[in-house]
């Protein structure tokens, strides 16, 4: 009979621990709020999230959303987000300064653009070189037109040898992003210090048809919002013969696949995939006090011509399998 209690007691102590662990590893919820959440540039971001949920176990809501014609916008579906009990939030911001949308004790990771000025310690930022991608979009451009641009002795930009100075047609998307300032900057520094002409043309609330009517008069037009970049990629399509050579910056497949039929000369491609992984992981972490703090992350981006879709590694990058 005692040996029967005993038994008991035991299984009894086990289940009471096992139910105790249980309750230690509570899943954790982290919600995503991305402007157009529906677009297909977030195909490949999204797909990293998958793999860092799948790995860490966490409740990942990609929260529904349109295009935002505000900051209020954005804050009403994070207080919604907060007010339901997430976590966390991965969060890609309608305007860089209003920083103040996100209550300042929610960690949080910033991607695609940052918030500047956001310095709170449970913040980071996961997010490609703006500046550096309008550099090498500049630079294919350049060289594409016959231009070099050779450094000198303390790498700054020589003069350029060959080719004729071109001009730039730069349609920028939402400039309250400050990704899309540093973009414009690092394409307008690269390609005005060979001697081309840039001229920035912005598109919101104007009819895309009449700004590319204008952008065609120069030698190059550079797009660099993936959203628009399909739209500018679909009007050129449907142009016999197309005029001024198209470039930009751009993930979604329908992108890819204007680069693939050389509707887009040239694209710079950011890797959104470890940009979703990258920014997931990182969270997960610090929510189970895995790591001390979180850090600001760069994720890598690559420069592909037309007839470089197909090489081993841009194929590993362009086409990412669709789980």
């Amino acid at each position: 009979m005692l040996i029967i209690m005993l038994l008991v007691a035991v299984a009894l102590w086990a289940a009471f621990n096992l139910l105790k662990s249980g309750d230690d590893r509570v899943q954790q919820r982290v919600s995503v709020i991305v402007e157009d959440s529906n677009n297909e540039r977030w195909t490949a971001f999204r797909l990293g999230l998958d793999q860092a949920a799948a790995e860490y176990g966490v409740d990942v809501t990609f929260v529904s959303s349109n295009g935002f014609s505000s900051a209020e916008e954005q804050k009403n579906l994070i207080a919604q987000e907060t007010a339901s009990g997430t976590d966390a939030l991965i969060l890609s911001l309608y305007d860089s300064e209003e920083t103040d949308i996100v209550p300042g004790t929610t960690k949080l990771v910033f991607v695609e653009t940052d918030g500047i000025r956001y310095n709170s310690a449970g913040t980071a930022a996961v997010i490609p070189p703006g500046d550096e991608m309008g550099k090498a979009l500049g630079e294919m451009i350049l060289s594409d037109s016959g231009l070099t641009t050779p450094e000198d002795g303390d790498g700054n930009m020589a003069p350029v040898s060959g080719g004729e100075a071109p001009s730039v047609a730069v349609l920028t998307g939402n400039l309250r992003r400050y990704s899309q300032k540093e973009m414009m900057r690092g394409l307008a520094e690269t390609v005005e210090a060979a001697g081309g002409t840039v001229w920035p043309m912005e598109t919101e609330g104007k009819e895309l048809s009449e700004v590319m009517e204008v952008a065609e008069s120069c030698d190059f037009i550079a797009v660099l919002e993936d959203a628009l970049l399909v739209k500018a990629a679909a009007q050129a399509a449907s142009e016999a013969p197309k005029r001024a050579g198209l470039y930009g910056v751009g993930c979604s497949p329908s992108n890819i696949s204007y680069l693939d039929q050389g509707v887009i000369s040239g694209m710079v491609v950011p890797n959104e995939f470890s940009m979703g992984y990258q920014s997931l992981s990182q969270l997960s972490q610090c929510l189970s006090n895995d790591i001390p703090a979180m850090k600001d992350i760069e994720v890598g981006f690559t420069s592909v011509r037309s007839d470089e879709v197909h090489t081993k590694a841009n194929e590993k990058l362009l086409f990412l399998p669709i789980r």
